[in-house]
């Protein structure tokens, strides 16, 4: 690169004069970027800010020297906003879980007839502290006839169907067996 292309170069990216721009290269040995580091100490360049925040929504300044920069403020405030939404959904789906396990009941049957009812709450409550014992019954439960839904004031329809398929699949699963 020839120095008259080094000196505008330097020129656009610092916005300083042609004459400026030689004398700081002639410095610098002809060298660009101990140029650049020599604009910067003199406070002729500002030094590139480190930014952690990559997001492209957030909203950029423009400076005196015509650059943008980031506004970190709106940034911490967009991340608190963004935080704030997530725990709400958080919130909410806690609230609309415990709602669930508080409303309904787990129907437990065999041949259109109700063996045991139990709240789900106390399903999860037993899942949630002996399910190694718990699921591998359950499973062996359905390919003796035992069907599982769930009753109460929420819409369950796809737990029931998937408890469905899950007796269904049972239920062949014993058909081929037995034909075997």
């Amino acid at each position: 690169m020839e120095i008259m292309e080094k000196v505008e170069q330097l020129r656009e990216k610092a916005g300083i004069s042609y004459e400026e721009a030689k004398a700081v290269l002639e410095e610098a040995g002809g060298d660009l970027l101990e140029a650049a580091i020599l604009l910067e100490k003199r406070g002729k360049i500002r030094k590139p800010e480190t930014e952690l925040i990559q997001s492209s929504d957030i909203p950029a300044e423009e400076t005196e020297d015509g650059t943008f920069r980031k506004n970190a403020g709106e940034a911490a405030e967009k991340r608190a906003e963004q935080a704030a939404k997530a725990k709400g959904k958080v919130k909410e789906t806690v609230k609309r879980f415990i709602e669930v396990i508080k409303n309904n009941t787990f129907c437990v049957s065999r041949k259109e007839e109700t063996l045991f009812l139990m709240p789900v709450w106390a399903l999860v409550l037993t899942l949630l502290f002996a399910w190694r014992a718990v699921v591998p019954v359950m499973v062996i439960a359905l390919f003796f006839g035992i069907r599982y839904s769930f009753t109460g004031k929420d819409d369950l329809t796809n737990a029931n169907e998937f408890m469905d398929k899950a007796g269904a699949v049972a239920e062949d699963i014993s058909e081929k067996f037995k034909t075997a």
